[in-house]
């Protein structure tokens, strides 16, 4: 598996809305891996919990130097 394509993907969700919209969209967890797999994204939810948990640890970077 590979924590780069998490982190892309998480910073691509971030981005983009309509693909962001696609994923949402997705109410079956299979149909989620599925289309991540067609998306050119390979990796495991552990490599996404430890993107997700870079993301929240950079927007909260952000939220404290916007607070100073």
């Amino acid at each position: 598996m590979n924590s780069d394509d998490a982190q892309r993907f998480v910073q691509r969700m971030r981005d983009e809305r309509g693909f962001r919209r696609t994923v949402t969209g997705l109410n079956v967890s299979s149909d989620l891996w599925d289309f991540l797999k067609r998306s050119g994204f390979e990796f495991d939810p552990c490599d996404l919990v430890k993107a997700m948990a870079a993301c929240m640890a950079e927007l909260e970077e952000t939220a404290a130097v916007g607070s100073d």
